[in-house]
């Protein structure tokens, strides 16, 4: 009977040992890693940039919403003027015709003699 107990013993070893060895894989056991001082310089120094990047992109983007407001306002003011020009041609226009310098010539009760008129274009 002792090598029967014996034999339990050993049986019991073998599978309370696989056991244990299977629950160390399976737990997490928390391992620290330290950063050598390259490392940590290296991270500090990419934070600092990544973070100015970051900075910078948000500067530009304002200055190019308040560029693009300043430039619709030129555009609209340059509208303006473009639209004014466009009326003051059409007034010259109005003014230069034939019809209405017979008209300005009557009322001044002046005459014109078509052998005394010259055109002159520049």
């Amino acid at each position: 009977m002792s090598q029967n107990n014996l034999a339990r013993k050993k049986y019991n070893n073998f599978y309370n040992g696989n056991t244990n060895k299977k629950k160390n894989i399976n737990s997490t056991e928390k391992i620290s890693l330290s950063l050598s001082k390259f490392e940590k310089v290296l991270l500090v120094t990419g934070s600092v940039i990544l973070f100015t990047l970051m900075l910078c992109l948000v500067g530009e983007k304002i200055s190019l919403s308040n560029h693009s407001t300043s430039l619709q306002s030129v555009e609209n003011s340059l509208n303006k003027v473009n639209s004014d020009n466009n009326y003051l041609k059409q007034e010259i226009g109005e003014l230069e015709s034939g019809n209405r310098l017979q008209s300005v010539a009557k009322k001044a009760n002046l005459s014109l003699s078509n052998k005394n008129v010259r055109n002159v274009n520049k």
